[in-house]
């Protein structure tokens, strides 16, 4: 039973006594009561008075039964309580005991501690661990001065600092060893286990002692077969440690080195082989023609001597038989007609011979270990120290050198410098073998002055030639400037001619409308000839470069077919296209051009009969083919379709071509490195067929879809918006508000930036959408004012308008909302942009 339980018990048997000593107290009061109105009623008889302290008697007496009844059953419970306190006390008791009994039964010392650190219980174990070290504990003292004491009269000798686990060790005066395991208890107290640890900690020591031995046997081992000689003197003088290699080359055994008492008996020694002891003298020792030793003499901190005699002996024999070899060497290199040299890779002189040093006029005069800067090379090394550098990283470097020889003649040499590797593959040095060539320089001099003026002669015919050559080009360049830029200048008349005409087919009657079409078709042909001399002009400059990339062909196809199935009709042409979908490394740009040339000539000369357009995978190729039934062309015109202002004799009259077409188409090939070949047969037709390099394929057959032709008119919700149009030429203002009056929609124009930011007070708020021409006057640019304006109204529609068709300025617009025409700008188009202006 626990001791809650106990007390719990004892509370309620002392209430249960409390209580049954009331009740005898009150019945004993009753007894008297009952007993005295007995004594009344017999002694003074009966009277009203006398009868009612009788009743009252009564009453009490059945009220005394009433708590006698009560007191009864309280005994009884009492008794029941006693019987299991006392049940109680007996099972704490043989807790208690067995507690007891299991806590002893360990072979732990343990130790229970209060909050404070108090002793409330301890087993004998706790006893025996300060057995006969002047520690007595008992319960109630304080565990921490326990401990303190110990410490200071030295009966814990040692406490290692506690673990990952928190177990402290102590090393007791008693060379015991305990490890300490600290538990909380529920009450805030500590229980302290000591694990006795000494058998271990004394089988760790034993290994400890036995490594420690092995360790010292080992080293002792290594140390005695070092081929280098060790002896340790300690500060007294006395022989205080040697080694094996060390008798050996002392000639004394090691009883020799026990019986002598310092080291100066031990020199005195019969046997004694004459090393010496002393720091004083020569590192290197001959002891005898056997034995060669590198002598260190070593003062240790501790006031000790180490003393280490290396065996040198074959290095001593190989330096002397250097020394002879190097005799022998200096004889025969002094004699051989070439200058030899060997330099160090620190640049250093090492070795020179008899011809180098006569050469230079050195006489006996030694070179070893003098640097090239300031030996007699001082004046030509910053020419030498490149060749230096070469031969250092391994190279055999050749060379002729002009320098200054014995007689203070300029001469020449024929040097050649050898890299010298060692063992180890690394460079030491370089040697320098050296011929005189003056005469021979001399000679070739000679011959290449007659050479030279022969040069001289070949050098003026040519430049004549050159000259000739260069005016050729400067003519060719003049001529490719001029067609740029006059096809550039007639770009913004034409453009203004195009819009004026299509003003004037919504005006005309139809009695006037052949004479409109005729000059539509007159301008479209003019459109179409200055394209081409621009194209052509550029492709003569080389300032057309292409730039290839990974490209997905078949939109540019179906966007071709597409196209062309449209204007298959004004030729009433059966067009029909199929295609494989693959990705090309082309530039789209130029193949659109190429694949647009060769389209429209199918058109053309396929006219009233069948055009195919087809790419399919072939190799690691994409074949774009377009097949025609045209008149064809003979073999003798395949081998001049390609060239410059060539036009076929056959029965289609093209006044306006120049015969540029496929001249172009050429020259696009070859820029992108594409393979361009004819097939044809007159009367039968012909196919052109281009070879793209392909990336990947996979095949999607296409057929032809036709939505008819696009809806002419305007949107209503367009008719409504303001345009503003700013352009530096007069016609195109004049020519572009017709068209859009025409179309009522309403439009202002401007002539440059500056006067539209004057009449609008600098505000764009009436303005809906705005077209901008790229070349205006004094320096603006249409770019620019479209950036401008996009910083400050980004939702504002803007369309740059120009004749300038270079790659780099659609780069320059990618990314952003601005979208770029193209001039000559033709109604359709521009009402295409209208639209997706405001789509």
């Amino acid at each position: 039973m626990s001791e809650s339980t106990q007390l719990a018990y004892d509370t309620e048997l002392e209430a249960l006594r409390s209580e049954l000593m009331r009740q005898k107290v009150e019945n004993e009061k009753l007894e008297k009561i009952n007993a005295a109105l007995m004594y009344r009623i017999e002694e003074g008889g009966f009277d009203h008075h006398s009868y009612r302290a009788f009743e009252h008697a009564v009453q009490l007496s059945e009220k005394v039964n009433e708590k006698t009844e009560a007191l009864q059953v309280v005994l009884q419970k009492l008794e029941k309580s006693n019987a299991e306190i006392a049940r109680a006390h007996q099972e704490t008791n043989q807790l208690k005991q067995r507690l007891n009994d299991a806590i002893e039964s360990i072979n732990q010392a343990m130790v229970l501690l209060d909050s404070k650190g108090a002793v409330i219980y301890f087993n004998r174990h706790f006893g025996t661990v300060w057995d006969n070290l002047t520690i007595t504990p008992k319960i109630g003292d304080n565990y921490y001065d326990i401990t303190q004491h110990a410490k200071h009269l030295g009966v814990i000798r040692r406490v290692l600092p506690p673990d990952s686990e928190g177990r402290v060790i102590y090393q007791l005066s008693n060379s015991r060893w305990y490890q300490l395991s600290i538990r909380r208890t529920q009450e805030g107290g500590n229980v302290i286990l000591f694990n006795d640890i000494t058998e271990v900690k004394l089988d760790e020591s034993n290994r400890y002692e036995q490594v420690i031995k092995e360790k010292n046997k080992l080293l002792q081992s290594l140390i005695d077969n070092v081929d280098v000689g060790i002896l340790l003197i300690n500060k007294d003088g006395g022989v205080a440690f040697w080694n094996n290699t060390f008798l050996t080359q002392s000639n004394v055994s090691k009883y020799t080195l026990f019986d002598c008492k310092n080291i100066y008996t031990l020199q005195m020694h019969a046997d004694w082989s004459g090393l010496k002891l002393d720091q004083g003298g020569a590192t290197t020792q001959i002891i005898n023609e056997n034995l060669v030793v590198d002598r260190r003499i070593t003062m240790l901190p501790d006031g000790n001597t180490l003393c280490t005699f290396t065996n040198v002996t074959s290095q001593h024999k190989y330096a002397e038989t250097l020394k002879q070899n190097e005799s022998w060497i200096r004889m025969i290199t002094d004699n051989v007609p070439a200058l030899i040299a060997y330099i160090g890779t620190d640049k250093h002189f090492l070795y020179t011979n008899k011809g180098y040093r006569d050469w230079y006029g050195l006489g006996e005069e030694p070179l070893y270990g003098v640097a090239m800067e300031q030996s007699h090379l001082k004046q030509v090394y910053p020419r030498l120290i490149h060749y230096v550098e070469r031969v250092n990283r391994g190279e055999i470097v050749s060379f002729q050198s002009e320098e200054m020889n014995a007689q203070g003649e300029t001469g020449f040499l024929q040097k050649v410098y050898l890299p010298h590797f060692n063992d180890k593959n690394e460079i030491e040095g370089h040697f320098v073998l050296a011929t005189d060539v003056s005469e021979q320089v001399r000679s070739k001099q000679q011959l290449q002055a007659a050479k030279d003026q022969l040069e001289s002669n070949v050098e003026k015919r040519t430049r004549e030639l050159n000259h000739a050559n260069i005016a050729l080009q400067e003519a060719m360049n003049s001529k490719s400037k001029f067609l740029a830029a006059i096809s550039h200048d007639l770009m913004q008349p034409l453009s203004a001619a195009i819009l004026f005409n299509e003003s004037l087919r919504d005006q005309v009657q139809a009695s006037a409308s052949p004479i409109v079409s005729a000059l539509d078709n007159s301008l479209s042909d003019l459109n179409s000839l200055i394209r081409t001399l621009i194209e052509t002009s550029k492709l003569d400059a080389g300032v057309v470069q292409p730039d290839k990339q990974r490209e997905n062909a078949l939109p540019l196809l179906a966007q071709l077919a597409e196209e062309f199935s449209h204007i298959s009709q004004d030729y009433q042409v059966n067009f029909r296209y199929k295609f494989q979908d693959a990705i090309v490394f082309t530039d789209l740009s130029l193949l659109s051009r190429i694949l647009r040339n060769l389209l429209s000539n199918a058109m053309k000369y396929g006219a009233n009969g069948k055009v195919l357009f087809v790419a399919r995978t072939v190799g690691n190729d994409l074949r774009i083919s377009i097949f025609d039934q045209g008149v064809g062309i003979s073999s003798d015109d395949q081998t001049v379709i390609f060239k410059e202002f060539s036009r076929l004799e056959n029965d289609f009259n093209y006044s306006y071509s120049l015969g540029l077409g496929l001249y172009i188409v050429d020259k696009m090939s070859r820029l992108l490195e594409h393979n361009i070949s004819v097939s044809s047969a007159q009367g039968v037709g012909s196919c052109f067929t281009l070879s793209v390099p392909l990336a990947s394929v996979q095949d999607i057959e296409h057929e032809p879809a036709f939505n008819g032709t696009p809806q002419d008119g305007l949107p209503e919700s367009l008719l409504d918006k303001q345009i503003w149009h700013i352009d530096n030429d007069t016609n195109m203002r004049i020519a572009m508000q017709t068209l859009f009056e025409n179309w009522g929609v309403e439009v202002v124009t401007f002539s440059g930036f500056a006067q539209c930011m004057a009449v609008t007070d600098n505000c764009f708020d009436d303005c809906d959408l705005l077209i901008v021409d790229y070349h205006l006057d004094d320096g603006e640019n249409g770019l620019e004012i479209a950036k401008h304006i996009k910083q400050t109204l980004p939702s504002m529609p803007i369309m740059l308008c120009t004749a300038n068709h270079s790659k780099v300025l659609a780069n320059e617009l990618e990314g952003t909302s601005i979208q770029l025409l193209h001039k000559p700008i033709n109604s359709a188009k521009l009402k295409q942009a209208l639209k997706s202006a405001f789509s």
